[in-house]
């Protein structure tokens, strides 16, 4: 027995192969947090463990007890990273091991009828980038009609949010060179996307919160955020401010080790 040990280094003592590594993830999904922990334990309490699912915190200097919250919930992995939602979320997607990566904000949740969505998608070679529809909690009339007028806007103008879920696979992001640092980088990254494929809006619609309309007013907050749109656009067109490429670097596992990623060359459009 001892020699067939050593002429087989593999086997076990007994005689066993030994146990093969866990299945590679096929969906990562990265949630960049930042004292966000009134809202982060329902969230991540709503992600069911699969072999198949990995999940990401990514926090960015939290001190309301965010990241000690996280380490409650052994399934995920957590990782620090510099302040931003678009650095923390590069830098949970240049760690992460899945195919298909989902930007998940702290205040929206997923349940298992979205991980399906999820599934199918990865098993789909056509997918290239989606969201989802949203939905805004609490289910008042007025959150409702602001809900269908961000999905119109995602139908018509191929214009999801953050809040929505944004979802994209590996090598679409790196070929986008992901996010930028700068806000809003959710919208930055869906435009540069549309040059190469078509974003899908997927169902059913998210549960997102409906905090920022309570609290800032439902006018006020639904025109801040048509006006964001609109500085953005124009930037685009009047200055040279948001270049052709995120900021994602390769290699680059949180805690400020990144060096800047090579360009690489983006894929051809989607029919």
């Amino acid at each position: 027995m001892s020699r067939d040990l050593k002429e087989f280094p593999g086997r076990a003592v007994r005689g066993r192969w030994p146990t093969p590594p866990p299945p590679k993830p096929t969906v990562s999904i990265i949630i960049p947090v930042l004292n966000d922990v009134r809202v982060l334990r329902r969230t991540l309490a709503g992600l069911p463990a699969g072999p198949d699912l990995e999940v990401m915190v990514v926090d960015g200097g939290s001190t309301d007890g965010s990241w000690e919250a996280a380490a409650a919930f052994v399934h995920l992995r957590r990782l620090r990273a510099p302040r931003g939602r678009g650095a923390q979320m590069n830098a949970g997607a240049a760690a992460a091991q899945g195919e298909i990566l989902a930007f998940l904000h702290a205040d929206t949740r997923l349940g298992p009828e979205h991980l399906a969505v999820l599934r199918r998608a990865a098993a789909d070679p056509a997918f290239g980038a989606g969201a989802f529809e949203l939905g805004l909690s609490p289910p008042r009339p007025a959150l409702k009609l602001i809900a269908w007028g961000a999905n119109l806007r995602g139908r018509l103008l191929g214009l999801p949010y953050g809040d929505q879920v944004l979802i994209l696979r590996r090598q679409l992001f790196e070929a986008l060179g992901g996010f930028a640092h700068r806000r809003p980088e959710d919208l930055d990254l869906v435009i540069r996307l549309r040059r190469f494929t078509r974003l899908r809006l997927l169902r059913p619609p998210v549960a997102s919160s409906g905090r920022r309309w309570l609290q800032g007013g439902y006018l006020y907050t639904t025109c801040k955020n048509w006006l964001r749109l609109a500085h953005h656009l124009a930037e685009r067109i009047f200055t040279h401010r948001w270049p052709a490429i995120g900021e994602f670097v390769i290699g680059g596992g949180g805690q400020g080790s990144l060096t800047p990623a090579p360009a690489p060359k983006p894929p051809p459009p989607t029919p």
